[in-house]
């Protein structure tokens, strides 16, 4: 199936495997809506580096082995699909925080980042 990805989804284990998943996506999240809970949607991408851990996650569509620069030598980032430097974010839980104090209840969940 990895060779004829299109045909994924129709295959029985696939087709119940994803049932499944949405059924207790739906239950998850039915069973914290029903008690108050607000569900945030955290960045996943972002230009602050939070955790000092956001250089090991660079996003970016410039050709890094020879990028476009500035006079000062540095990455000229204007160019870049974003116009700045851009990371994946570790921020999840620092994000989940801010919207706790001002929402009280939250849910945030991470599994749906592609893997």
């Amino acid at each position: 199936m990895r060779e004829i990805a299109h045909l994924r989804f129709r295959t029985n284990t696939f087709g119940a495997i994803f049932r499944v998943r949405n059924t207790l996506s739906y239950a998850i999240h039915r069973f914290f809506n029903d008690r108050g809970f607000v569900y945030l949607h955290t960045p996943i991408i972002t230009a602050s580096d939070a955790e000092g851990a956001g250089e090991a996650f660079k996003v970016t569509n410039l050709d890094m082995a020879n990028p476009p620069r500035v006079e000062n030598g540095d990455v000229d980032y204007k160019q870049d699909f974003f116009g700045r430097a851009t990371n994946l974010t570790v921020s999840g839980q620092l994000e989940g925080e801010l919207g706790a104090m001002a929402l009280s209840d939250i849910l945030y969940l991470r599994a749906n980042i592609p893997r």
